[in-house]
């Protein structure tokens, strides 16, 4: 039921701006002035209360806006902040506040739409929603005959974190979909160097504090995140602790807004947060402050490695390996075959978990075997970064390393804040694990005000939703549906699409479906991307409004706004909360949401059967669990109260008392390369064993490269956009109305660049043409801009044409500032 709140008047001023607004999307166009009537006055129109419904801003930013949405004559006419719970997660940002500007902009797409024209030329033409799903079922019908549900591939992206028509990792609704077509399904492979690499050292359990906790802390680090930009509702956090004494520390290559509020700015070299960590792992070994208890009892520190690279086992011992659990993907018992230590007590080896004292040097070899200790292994790698090597790789001096390493030995508890600054490089799990394991080996995880990592509040619905149930029907006779068929990465499209092949076997994409995504303008390499989309038979996408992807659409289906239906929102990064979705008004034009376009093309495909479900009957599948039961989260509670907590009450502290990895403690070192994606390139497992770091590919600046392409381009976030979501509302462009690249002063002097000016970045891959800006928070050769623009909004070329699209060897990661560009003014 809505709430009624009065509504608020215009003034002058902010009526002249919205007037502006609408002849420029030409709502107003046809009204003419009137000048000969200036002394009447028509009689006040009574102004109609607002009506109040619950919503939340659920952009890829993570921070989950509670919002007021408010209603007046059928039409959303503005948003506040709505009062959480707990009301120190109260906020609203600018991307929340323009909300009316994305509902009713020019670029809405309002009905479905097939292409007349070229690829990308945005000739489209209006058809009836019949049309457009009779001429989806026929295509997808006759590619599965043909070639099977495969030769379809679902592509998503994570435009709306939302559990019934958005991209919940698994846990939403498109999940099912997945699963009822049997299609392919693309990965993104973003964001996934940090989780990749500290999973090394931790298995990959969550060591991020509540935000709350931030209080507790006697130090804080911001590592690579610039929170007052890209996590703005976190900041305040981090600012009412430093007011309380807590000290707070940046460690960024730009004085950004972040830096400007730091007790101490560490002005790092992009790229090189790993040299930096180990030259504050060898200052902290040098000086005794990781005590050998802490090794001993709490690392894989005792572990024994055999020369070609792996552990020394029991069964290499004459002890034979026991079967444990089934493995969840192939359903057969482990192996468990413990790996051995060396007992000083006993004078013997012994499996890791049967003594208490293993040695950390000097072991014997053992039936003639020569072996090493992984603390030597990784003491002895950590010994080629002393204090004035690291400094020199980073760009800092030596007191910069050493004090680092001192705050964390002395001055804990200490919070290390990490998000997306170390993801977005192709060393960028090479850096995550040093950098993890200093706050691991000082203690500053697992207690009050003693946190590292990222805000992952979204584990519970990823870990205890009954997805199962929810994602993976069964029709009325209990034959379940076909289930996703596999799994494709980004990089390997185009080679499936001319092979006919992955990994070795058949596989024909004739037709993709785009979900919450733009990634015509979002992955690296633009012309990769429009590539493949070309190669495409028949590409379907639904989307709120008129990407540069819909331009490459075959069919365009106009996807509801958040706000024009009921969901929930379900993966926040930086609160405690699920946040109910009310329907506030009817979807614009002939717009759907994507949870019932779902349902309709799974009718028309024949498949309605495993589509039977409601909105509201999905949600309560999906939290009928014994986790969501027992901190009282159901849909009744979210409906009435429109907010529940996903923790019980209390400061959420993570437990760093058992880690995900094969010995339950912290690791150095890993005998078992794990690759986050499949492919056919040979993998150099010496440096993916132990600690290893390298330079960034393309930006690091002892690269050949960088002898061609001097300036190392970084890519940031805007204010004003979720990534390229907001791009097209007048509302924002106000502030922001163009693409613009940020150059350093002396650097801009040297080139004769002076504001304003446009200029050309360019690389081996391709070139952008934009007007420059001066900023001296950026450091000599390095510029940064925003990858949150179309191709219309550049003077020339693409900014995504400039990152290459090449994973690491062994991580399955788009690598956005591992870019080098030359600058050229025009």
């Amino acid at each position: 039921m809505a709430e009624t709140a009065q509504a608020r008047g215009f003034s002058r001023r902010s009526f002249i701006k919205g007037a502006a607004a609408l002849t420029a999307a030409g709502a107003l166009a046809g009204c003419t002035p009137k000048t000969n009537d200036k002394d009447k006055v028509d009689p006040e129109a009574p102004v109609s209360s607002d009506e109040l419904f619950s919503g939340t801003c659920r952009g890829n930013c993570g921070g989950g806006c509670f919002l007021n949405v408010h209603v007046r004559d059928g039409q959303v006419v503005r948003t506040s902040a709505r009062d959480m719970p707990d009301p120190q997660y109260n906020r609203i940002c600018t991307k929340g506040l323009t909300h009316v500007g994305r509902m009713y902009g020019a670029n809405r797409v309002l009905y479905p739409m097939k292409r007349v024209g070229a690829r990308g030329s945005g000739d489209f033409e209006r058809i009836s929603w019949d049309e457009a799903l009779d001429t989806i079922a026929e295509k997808w019908k006759g590619y599965t005959e043909q070639y099977g549900p495969t030769a379809i591939m679902f592509f998503l992206g994570s435009g709306n974190y939302a559990a019934l028509s958005g991209s919940c990792n698994s846990v939403g609704a498109y999940q099912r979909f997945v699963n009822v077509m049997g299609c392919s399904y693309c990965s993104l492979d973003v964001d996934a160097a940090v989780g990749f690499g500290s999973s090394r050292a931790t298995g990959g359990i969550d060591l991020a504090n509540e935000l709350t906790d931030r209080k507790n802390a006697k130090t804080q680090i911001i590592w690579g995140n610039n929170p007052t930009i890209s996590l703005m509702h976190t900041m305040h956090f981090f600012l009412e602790a430093k007011e309380n004494g807590t000290r707070l520390v940046v460690i960024d290559p730009v004085h950004n807004a972040s830096a400007s509020k730091a007790d101490w700015w560490v002005p790092i070299k992009a790229g090189t947060d790993g040299a930096l960590a180990l030259g504050v792992l060898n200052v902290l070994l040098e000086n005794g402050w990781i005590d050998d208890e802490t090794l001993r009892a709490k690392t894989n520190c005792g572990l024994l490695i055999k020369e070609d690279g792996t552990f020394l086992r029991m069964s290499e011992l004459g002890v034979e390996p026991t079967e444990g659990d089934p493995d969840p993907l192939t359903g057969k018992p482990a192996v468990v075959d413990p790996p051995a230590v060396w007992d000083e007590t006993a004078g013997k080896a012994v499996a890791f978990s049967e003594t208490a004292a293993p040695a950390l040097t000097g072991v014997p070899d053992i039936n003639g075997v020569k072996v090493q200790t992984v603390y030597e292994n990784a003491k002895g790698y950590i010994a080629q970064y002393p204090p004035a090597v690291a400094a020199a790789v980073c760009g800092l001096t030596e007191d910069h390393v050493r004090e680092l390493a001192r705050i964390y030995h002395e001055d804990g508890p200490v919070t290390t804040e990490i998000m997306m600054g170390m993801n977005h490089y192709r060393n960028g799990h090479y850096s995550a694990w040093p950098v993890y394991l200093v706050s691991l080996l000082t203690g500053n995880a697992g207690k009050p005000g003693a946190a590292i990592g990222q805000s992952e509040e979204y584990l519970p619905q990823m870990l205890y939703s009954n997805s199962a149930a929810a994602c993976s029907p069964k029709d009325s006779s209990g034959k379940p549906c076909r289930g996703q068929a596999n799994l494709i990465h980004t990089v390997q499209i185009a080679d499936v699409l001319e092979t006919g092949k992955l990994l070795g076997e058949d596989l024909t994409i004739k037709s993709a479906y785009i979900h919450c995504s733009n990634p015509v303008v979002t992955m690296c390499d633009h012309d990769y991307t429009t590539g493949w989309f070309d190669k495409l038979e028949f590409v379907v996408v639904a989307d709120l409004c008129m990407t540069e992807t819909c331009k490459h659409a075959d069919i365009v289906l106009p996807s509801a706004h958040w706000f024009e239906q009921v969901d929930l929102g379900f993966l926040f990064s930086t609160h405690p909360y699920l946040l109910w979705q009310d329907k506030c008004v009817e979807p614009l034009g002939e717009s759907k949401p994507d949870f019932q376009i779902f349902g309709l093309l799974c009718e028309k495909m024949g498949l309605g059967e495993f589509w039977n479900i409601t909105e509201e009957e999905y949600l309560e599948t999906l939290l009928d669990s014994e986790y969501w039961k027992s901190v009282g989260c159901t849909v009744e509670k979210l409906k009435s109260e429109k907010a529940a907590r996903i923790y019980p009450e209390g400061d959420k502290i993570a437990s760093a008392e058992v880690f995900g990895t094969e010995t339950g403690r912290i690791s150095l070192y890993q005998d078992t390369v794990k690759r986050a994606y499949v492919s056919s390139k040979e993998v150099d497992e010496s440096i993916e064993r132990g600690l290893h770091w390298e330079t960034p590919t393309f930006a690091g600046e002892d690269r050949a490269y960088r002898e061609t392409y001097p300036f190392h381009l970084l890519s940031e976030h805007m204010r004003t956009h979720t990534h390229t979501q907001w791009w097209d509302c007048e509302y924002v462009k106000e502030y922001e109305p163009e693409p613009i690249v940020r150059l350093n002063p002396d650097d801009a002097a040297e080139l004769g660049i002076v504001e304003g000016d446009v200029v050309k970045l360019s690389n081996d891959q391709g070139f952008v043409v934009m007007k420059a800006a001066i900023n001296a928070g950026l450091p000599r050769r390095m510029v940064s801009s925003a990858r949150s623009w179309q191709i219309d909004d550049f003077i020339d070329g693409h900014y995504a044409s400039l990152p290459s699209r090449e994973y690491n060897q062994v991580c399955a990661n788009q690598a956005f500032n591992d870019v080098a560009v030359a600058i050229e003014k025009m």
